[in-house]
């Protein structure tokens, strides 16, 4: 009776695993699940000159400093978007900065479908030297966004 019912349970199992469906949009991939989760874990980086892309913002050209970039961390499985806004020292505006960052989060918002964002830290202002020892300032910023 023993080995009846563990005969049963080999083939059951083993026909369930013979006849299981992949999950996803392409059924002759069985690795698609596999490339969505590692997609769904990674995180994203976006980085961009203003001087380049300050009209899709939405900004004027007097508004921007045109040394400063923007390095964007996306992480999808999270909803949380980091931004760092990087500049040389003495061109440093903080209201510069914070109307670029805000323009890059209403963009990203309305792009990727979220409603809403809160802000997780205050932004904060960090001067540093690059390798050529130029003295720069990072201004960063935290954000949760909500679907």
């Amino acid at each position: 009776m023993k080995k009846l019912l563990s005969i049963l349970a080999v083939f059951s199992v083993l026909m369930c695993s013979v006849f299981a469906e992949t999950v996803g949009d392409n059924p002759d991939d069985p690795f698609e699940r596999d490339r969505w989760e590692n997609e769904k874990l990674s995180t994203k980086i976006y980085n961009f000159s203003l001087k380049d892309s300050f009209a899709e913002l939405g900004l004027s050209e007097n508004e921007i400093d045109k040394n400063a970039t923007i390095k964007v961390e996306y992480m999808p499985m999270h909803d949380e978007l980091r931004i760092y806004y990087e500049t040389l020292y003495v061109t440093f505006d903080e209201g510069e900065a914070m109307n670029a960052m805000m323009a890059y989060l209403q963009k990203f918002t309305k792009d990727n479908k979220y409603y809403r964002y809160r802000y997780m830290e205050a932004n904060k202002p960090k001067p540093y030297k690059d390798e050529r020892k130029q003295r720069k300032m990072v201004y960063s910023n935290h954000v949760k966004l909500i679907r």
